[in-house]
């Protein structure tokens, strides 16, 4: 019975002496002013939301992001099948922002070889836009370009 004490008091010991891991809570609000590109036609705006998005998230930009985001923005992670219950969904700025501090920051994706060229699709005051394998969703509200929705 002592060794049992003793070893969960040791193991209480080592559990008190371990960090709790670091909470981010990037704001909701933009806190910077807008790129100016975001005024800009659906032609122009897009490939530089795109490319903004994929700088900011190799910098550690969250004021940036926050910026390029819509507020009910989402991203989609579709896990790779056409299976929407396996989708891992964050469905706001947010989580978005929290997205990025968490997992994105850590280790950044590979920079572009070359400027964005996406497949656009313009309906009124949205836009699909297909990269790679990436499909995005933009939209134009208070007279500017937001991201709306990344499907990966």
């Amino acid at each position: 019975m002592p060794k049992r004490c003793v070893s969960l008091l040791v193991l209480l010991l080592l559990a008190g002496c371990t960090r709790a891991p670091l909470r981010i809570s990037p704001t909701a609000e933009p806190t910077t002013a807008p790129p100016a590109f975001v005024s800009a036609p659906a032609e122009v705006a897009i490939p530089q939301l795109i490319a903004a998005e994929r700088e900011a998230s190799r910098s550690g930009d969250l004021a940036l992001l926050a910026q390029l985001w819509a507020p009910d923005a989402r991203i989609v992670d579709t896990r790779g099948s056409a299976d929407p219950g396996d989708d891992f969904v964050w469905p706001s700025r947010n989580a978005i922002l929290d997205r990025y501090a968490v997992a994105v920051f850590p280790v950044p994706p590979p920079a572009l070889d070359e400027p964005p060229k996406p497949t656009l699709s313009i309906q009124g005051n949205q836009v699909q836009a297909i990269n790679g394998h990436d499909n995005w969703l933009f939209v134009n509200t208070g007279g500017r370009w937001w991201i709306a929705e990344l499907r990966y």
